[in-house]
């Protein structure tokens, strides 16, 4: 019994190994520190019993190289996969990471979406979450670059942004905060998209989590 039990936990660690980022899968995750994360999680909801406040869209190149395409104070940038899933900066509580891949329908998006990620890395991050205005937030630079690789029409739909507190009906602290912080209005009830949206999406579907 004992070792029956042994080969099938052997199995089980191999496939999780032998799993195959594509180009084009998007890695979502869910921070356990910050007061950033903290004030995402309380106003959006995720795929799952997640609560992510961070996506970014996997590059593989030539060289067989993999990366994470991401919007990230402070500018856009093009991640490689290990600094991604374990940052330097979040060493004793690294962020669930969980792959969402587009549905076939979908693919046909892929290359262009990548080719317009790489063309806007260095683009400054979007601290006031606005759309089109040549910055960018995780999941704002997403939709942007599937839009332009499905001849603007969305593969994600937009949603009406909320930063209230469902509890209390207003505003929360973090949010207050963090628009202080940058001298912007809180773009309340304004078009927008955040990662718990995205993962819920019936165009993709969730393949595996690291």
């Amino acid at each position: 019994m004992k070792m029956f039990l042994f080969i099938i936990l052997s199995l089980n660690c191999f496939q999780y190994d032998d799993f195959k980022l594509q180009t084009g899968d998007l890695i979502f995750q869910e921070s356990c520190t910050g007061n950033m994360g903290s004030a995402i999680k309380e106003v959006t909801t995720s795929a799952e019993e997640y609560q992510f406040t961070h996506v970014g869209m996997v590059y593989i190149d030539e060289n067989d190289s993999v990366f994470v395409i991401e919007a990230t104070r402070p500018k856009v940038t093009k991640t490689p996969l290990r600094e991604y899933l374990y940052p330097e900066n979040e060493k004793e509580c690294p962020p669930v990471s969980v792959v969402g891949r587009l549905k076939p329908e979908y693919r046909h998006c892929v290359p262009k979406a990548i080719e317009e990620g790489l063309s806007l890395i260095g683009k400054e991050y979007d601290n006031g979450f606005v759309l089109g205005d040549d910055t960018y937030y995780c999941s704002e630079l997403v939709y942007e670059i599937l839009l332009k690789a499905n001849d603007g029409k969305p593969v994600f739909p937009l949603n009406i942004m909320t930063f209230k507190s469902p509890e209390s009906g207003e505003i929360s602290a973090g949010w207050i905060e963090h628009f202080k912080k940058y001298n912007k209005p809180v773009p309340e009830g304004e078009p927008g998209i955040n990662p718990g949206a995205m993962s819920r999406s019936d165009v993709i579907e969730i393949v595996h989590r690291y």
